[in-house]
């Protein structure tokens, strides 16, 4: 590729399981977020809930219309990628970022006929684990996500309503919570959960949100956790407040803006069963 046509894309990146440091400036992913991505934790060079991941892939591509996945290609391809990249970093523990683009096209917003799919994984050293023992501190953002029913629960590449919601979230807190309304739907990052009436609600995700990896294996493994809608009102009253995501995991909080809560006494329970499901088919 000419370099003129390309732009520069990070270190340690593989596009259709070969190295390649560059993009086509065509792309739709670049040109219309016309892509889709899942971020995987490895843990001594082993990808970390390979199933969510896989299940939210398939999610998204029927979502979003794209031709089926190959997933077999991709979770080969995906460990080939993490052994070279654990070796070249000289780290065993790490992050993909996988990301699954409808490739280049014609000019305009037309999805083409036949597309040729752009699989994207790049790495990212993980930084070393934080101490959440004591709780982490949520603010409260101003900024909504994005409203749109048939995008609602996927990670597709528009992430805008995220970006500026960040720059809102001071530096002594883990995330930043972005609401609908009055109703409570997610952090920038993360997933959140509230213990209400003896029972963990987490938000509904069917105008806006991702549904994460950690949520949907909450709801499908523990039966105490449900979805429900939730209200600034609600969130006041709750005993307990968790946050999730694949890095980080099970998270407890206790502070969400002007809101305290006592730190939830199971939560290493909770998060080491997450943990030890990691290495499941």
């Amino acid at each position: 590729m000419n370099s003129k046509h390309n732009i520069q894309q990070t270190e340690h990146t593989w596009v259709n399981g070969v190295p390649c440091g560059e993009l086509a400036v065509s792309d739709r992913g670049l040109l219309y977020g016309d892509a889709f991505f899942t971020t995987i934790k490895v843990t001594d060079r082993r990808v970390e809930h390979w199933a969510l991941h896989s299940e939210r892939l398939v999610f998204s591509t029927e979502r979003l219309g794209f031709p089926s996945l190959d997933l077999k290609t991709i979770k080969a391809e995906l460990l080939a990628f993490v052994k070279e990249q654990s070796a070249v970093s000289q780290s065993a523990d790490g992050v993909v970022r996988l990301t699954i683009s409808r490739g280049s096209g014609v000019r305009g917003y037309k999805v083409p006929a036949s597309p040729e799919l752009q699989r994207i994984m790049s790495w990212s050293a993980i930084k070393a684990a934080n101490a959440y023992d004591a709780g982490v501190h949520l603010s409260i953002c101003s900024t909504p996500p994005m409203i749109h029913p048939a995008l609602a629960g996927v990670k597709h590449c528009n992430r805008l309503a995220e970006v500026l919601a960040a720059q809102e979230v001071p530096q002594d807190c883990f995330d930043g919570i972005m609401s609908l309304d009055d109703k409570v739907i997610c952090g920038t990052k993360s997933n959140i959960y509230f213990y209400i009436n003896e029972q963990w609600k987490t938000p509904k995700l069917s105008q806006a949100g991702v549904n994460g990896t950690v949520r949907r294996w909450l709801l499908n493994e523990q039966s105490n956790f449900v979805e429900a809608d939730i209200s600034h009102k609600d969130m006041a009253s709750a005993s307990y407040c968790l946050v999730s995501n694949a890095i980080v995991g099970i998270i407890p909080v206790v502070v969400v803006g002007s809101t305290k809560f006592e730190l939830y006494p199971d939560w290493q329970e909770l998060a080491q069963s997450y943990r030890q499901a990691a290495f499941r088919e």
